[in-house]
């Protein structure tokens, strides 16, 4: 008997050893695996460790459902890989295809549908779905896409919840939400023990150490977990409604929620089994031999991904031109009386005309100054385009570079008088 136990003590302590050895044999080959020299440009299949061809990685795209490509949000080449592998998807399957984006809420659905049908314009879809409240990157970044999406009249997903509600979770929790706001939202996995550790080493390198890891961490940790059940259930219900029961989808979303495959694509796979594969941007650095390797933690044994792009680490910081003034909306119903006011002393006023931007402060030195525009001036139009709102100033000067000019018509007092406009650019606060 003795013997036995004796017997049963030391299996259990080789089994030990070996779970042990098994892990560290598949941390370290996973590692060796991947080329060790890589360059900007590269492909890797990471499986294998082989560098392959774009052409090889499209013909991948055949056998998937959905594929995922996951960004770096501010990386120029990384929107470029999308728009690249869009192309090929639509060569590949014609109209057969929909494109599922995390920039875009859900509550904006019918926008992207009118901008699939060519019926709003690029300023309309931007003032619409709150583009820099609600995601807040450079729009140029991802114009290529939208063209391409609204030229070829394909189906866009939106996928993600509003900023306002995210929010509201991060305060009060999921049990601070109203019946109905609980309603749009499917269940919420906080279970997969990876997924945490590597969120826990997000969050730690942004500078938050173990003090910081408990309430802030648990916040941090739900919300993520809701975007991506979010997401992954606006994925599924597309796919299973009669729009896109027969069509594959191509999803563009940060990479973040997308590596190991335990974000989205787990949740997705987990409701539907469709067969999928993932795409990472990986942006090229010098690595600290301390640290763990970006797509291979260490505590983390699974694949980041199917795919990996190697991209040049985004360090241009491109100056902008900007006008340098403050403006606001001016209030619409005093405006009302003082436009009745005006129009009973001059007998009316020009049909249809409402001034509603006006400039509170002009910055020292910037292209306004030096064309002469003041505080107090109201934005008539610019280049010919009337201006109703503050969106309509703040769109026109992103269409401007360096060297360009632009027209602008004021109202001073009583006098209406154009100005030019020449742009420069800036650094900072508005120095050249």
């Amino acid at each position: 008997m003795l013997n036995k136990k004796l017997l049963f003590v030391a299996v259990i302590i080789v089994m030990g050893l070996g779970c042990r050895s098994v892990t560290t044999i598949v941390t370290t080959d996973r590692l060796r695996n991947f080329p060790a020299e890589i360059n900007a440009g590269d492909i890797v299949h990471v499986a294998t460790g082989e560098k392959i061809t774009f052409s090889q990685l499209a013909d991948s795209l055949d056998g998937a459902r959905i594929v995922y490509v996951g960004e770096s949000h501010s990386n120029r080449e990384s929107h470029e890989l999308e728009l690249q592998v869009l192309e090929e998807f639509y060569k590949r399957n014609g109209g057969n295809i929909a494109v599922g984006m995390e920039m875009f809420k859900r509550p904006h659905q019918d926008i992207l549908d009118k901008w699939t049908g060519g019926e709003i314009s690029e300023k309309e879809l931007l003032f619409s779905t709150d583009w820099d409240g609600e995601w807040g990157y450079d729009y140029n970044h991802y114009k290529g896409i939208m063209d391409f999406i609204r030229d070829n009249k394909i189906p866009v997903v939106a996928l993600n919840i509003k900023r306002k509600l995210q929010k509201k979770i991060s305060r009060d929790g999921i049990e601070g939400l109203s019946e109905e706001e609980r309603e749009t939202l499917p269940e919420i996995d906080t279970t997969d023990v990876y997924h945490r550790k590597y969120l826990e080493g997000i969050m730690k390198g942004h500078g938050h150490g173990d003090m910081d890891m408990g309430e802030a961490f648990e916040r941090f940790y739900l919300i993520q977990c809701v975007w991506e059940d979010v997401m992954a259930d606006s994925i599924s219900k597309y796919l299973s409604s009669p729009e896109g029961k027969d069509r594959k989808l191509l999803v563009f979303i940060g990479g973040g929620h997308v590596i190991y495959h335990f974000g989205v694509p787990k949740r997705v796979y987990r409701s539907n089994h469709l067969p999928y594969l993932t795409i990472e941007t990986y942006e090229l650095r010098d690595l600290k031999p301390e640290g763990d390797h970006p797509l291979f933690a260490s505590d983390i044994p699974l694949q980041p991904a199917d795919y990996v792009k190697v991209v040049e680490l985004d360090k241009s910081k491109e100056p902008k031109v900007m006008l340098g003034v403050v403006i606001r909306s001016l209030d619409e119903e005093k405006e009302e009386e003082k436009e009745e006011e005006e129009e009973e002393e001059q007998g009316g006023k020009e049909e249809g005309q409402k001034y509603k931007v006006a400039i509170e402060s002009v910055r020292e030195d910037s292209a306004a100054d030096k064309a002469g525009l003041k505080a107090g001036d109201i934005i008539l139009s610019m280049d010919d385009e009337s201006v109703g709102k503050v969106f309509d100033v703040i769109y026109h000067v992103r269409q401007k570079k360096a060297g360009d000019t632009c027209r602008i018509e004021i109202l001073r007092g009583e006098e209406k008088m154009p100005v030019e406009v020449t742009f420069f650019k800036t650094k900072g606060h508005g120095k050249k």
